[in-house]
Formats: structure tokens, C-alpha cells, sequence
């Protein structure tokens, strides 16, 4: 192997960069793709490479940005996305070289004053000793057990398919002081992180009541399991809340899922009445943990620890 070359992404890396994922994880990702999920703007690309002297990328670092609030501050973050090194530099420096790289050039308020991202049991205690990452705890995975009952306060709630930028954003002002540490979750959130991925279909399912939305989920089908990936809810009435968790039961009906599951921590009293509609919180297949770093005052882990609010769309895996 020759000289190692690292530096951050240039138009038309993505051809090598995604050659260089499908290899490694078995998978037949498109450039479409890639480009839905690293796009230019609003955030920019965060990407760290090591080339050899041809350009084969040998080994990726990259964040997906994102806004999260703490309180009334809101910083840029990263979430840690497609990790790899190539077999022939394993037992090398090159990956850790590039993370550091990665590192080195992102972390700082101005880049990226919060990393975060989604370990497997097998690469968390590496992420923890070698990469310095602090754990902030196990995802909060929920099955559905039982079948739900009917409400009458759900009735009073119209349930509505699709999206619509301007309720979400009338949703969002009302609800985000709800969340003490959150992703963002404007229209323009919603937009990139469930529009126009290449080959996935994502359901929006929203309750209103009084011409305004009051409970947002998202929905998606995949291989017999209805993944539950976005709720928010603006607390105001538990119907609400029920209204669209019978809606998410009837569409994984209406597509043959014979599983529900959900990704949801930091509403106490969402949780509350998932538990009472049949949810129960139990351990992550995957065996999936968050972990974060800090790069700026503003950003206190301590505080993300007791009080993130988490759904299963600030991970990239449904």
C-alpha cells in the first residue's frame, strides 16, 4: 500500500465513497441514495477520507448535520453515519487516523459542536476507549403487545394523511419548548429526513382538531414490521395521541405488518399513554446504544443523558 492521503470530501468522491460502503457492508446502496442522505444543503457535508494514491477511499468518516436544541440554545450537530474501513488497512492506523483527522477539522463550535451516533454493542466499547465518546444510553425500543381499545377522545380528532410544511411548522412552535434537548423538528427537518429518499415510501399520519394539527407521526412498512419513526405531540390532549396510534395500527394492518415497533424517550407523558394504549418498552434487537461528544459550552451531555427526546428518525436506519 502506498501513501495515504487524508482530506475532507470533494465533488465526485461520492462515486468511490459509495463503491467503498456497498463493499463493505454487503449492500447495493445508489448514488441517488447518497445523495439524499449526505445532501449539500442547508448543513453542508461533514466527510473525512483516507485515499490511496489512485483515490480509492480506504477508509470514511461522516456526520449527517442536523439542528438540536438545548433549551433555548441551538447548536449544529452530527450524527455519525456509514463508518468504514477497507479490509487491507484493518490492523492499521488508517481508520483511526481518519476519524482524528475527522476530529481535528470538525470539532469545534463552528463545525460541529455535537457528534452523536448509534453504536452496536460489538463497536461501543471501541467507541468509547479509542474514539472517546461519552455513552448516553441505551435506545428506549417499544414493541406493540396488545391491541388498542377504543377511545372516545380520539374521535374527536381528524386524522389526516400526508405532509403539510405549514402545520408542522405551526406544530413545532407549539411543542418544542415541550422538549428540553431535541432535534429540530421543523418542516425543513421533516422534509429532508422523510421526502425523497430513493425507493422508500414514508407515511405521514397527523391528528387535528380545531383547523390545527395536534399529534404528527411518521410511518414506515419494511419486510412484515410497521416502524413507528417520528411522533410529535403537542401535549395539550392525550386524544390526540391516541388518534394517531390507532391510525399507525390501522396502516400496519392495511400493509400486512404483523409487528409494531417505535423508538421513543424524553415525554414522560407520551410514554405514559403509549404504555396504557399497549406499548411496552423492551430491549433493542440490535442492542443499540447513543453515544456523544461535545465541542462546545453550549452542549452539556450531562443534560442530554437525563432529558433527550429521541425517535427512531434521529438514526438513519429506517
Amino acid at each position: 500500500m502506498g501513501e495515504v492521503l487524508y482530506r475532507t470530501y470533494r465533488t465526485g468522491d461520492e462515486v468511490q465513497i459509495n463503491a467503498g460502503f456497498n463493499e463493505v457492508f454487503g449492500l447495493s446502496r445508489s448514488l441517488e441514495e447518497w445523495h439524499w442522505k449526505f445532501p449539500e444543503h442547508p448543513e453542508g457535508r461533514w466527510i473525512m477520507l483516507a485515499v490511496d494514491p489512485d483515490g480509492r477511499v480506504l477508509a470514511h468518516y461522516a456526520a449527517v448535520a442536523m439542528q438540536v436544541r438545548f433549551g433555548r440554545e441551538q447548536v449544529r450537530a452530527g450524527q455519525i453515519v456509514d463508518a468504514y474501513s477497507r479490509m487491507e488497512v484493518r490492523g492499521t492506523r488508517v481508520f483511526s487516523t481518519c476519524y482524528e483527522r475527522f476530529i481535528e477539522s470538525f470539532g469545534k463550535p463552528d463545525g460541529l459542536p455535537l457528534m452523536f451516533g448509534f453504536p452496536g454493542r460489538q463497536h461501543y466499547e471501541m467507541g468509547l476507549k479509542v474514539l472517546k465518546y461519552v455513552p448516553i444510553g441505551s435506545v428506549p425500543y417499544w414493541v406493540r403487545e396488545s391491541r388498542w381499545c377504543p377511545s372516545l377522545a380520539a374521535r374527536r380528532f381528524e386524522i389526516r394523511q400526508g405532509f403539510d410544511a405549514l402545520a408542522v411548522d405551526d406544530l413545532w412552535r407549539r411543542t418544542r419548548e415541550r422538549y428540553d434537548v431535541t432535534a429540530v423538528r421543523d418542516s425543513s427537518w421533516f422534509a429532508r429526513r422523510y421526502d425523497g429518499r430513493p425507493g422508500v415510501e414514508y407515511t405521514h399520519l397527523s391528528a387535528w382538531r380545531d383547523g390545527r394539527a395536534h399529534a404528527w407521526a411518521v410511518a414506515r412498512a419494511d419486510a412484515g414490521t410497521l416502524r413507528w419513526a417520528e411522533l410529535v405531540w403537542d401535549g395539550e390532549a392525550a386524544g390526540a395521541l391516541v388518534a394517531v396510534d390507532r391510525a399507525v395500527v390501522r396502516l400496519a394492518r392495511r400493509l400486512s405488518c404483523t409487528n409494531l415497533e417505535l423508538w421513543f424517550g424524553g415525554d414522560p407523558a407520551a410514554e405514559r399513554t403509549l404504555e396504557q394504549l399497549g406499548w411496552a418498552r423492551r430491549p433493542c434487537p440490535q442492542d443499540m446504544l447513543l453515544v456523544a461528544r461535545a465541542f462546545d459550552s453550549r452542549v452539556d451531555l450531562n443534560r442530554m443523558q437525563g432529558s433527550l427526546y429521541l425517535t427512531m428518525g434521529d438514526a438513519d436506519l429506517v
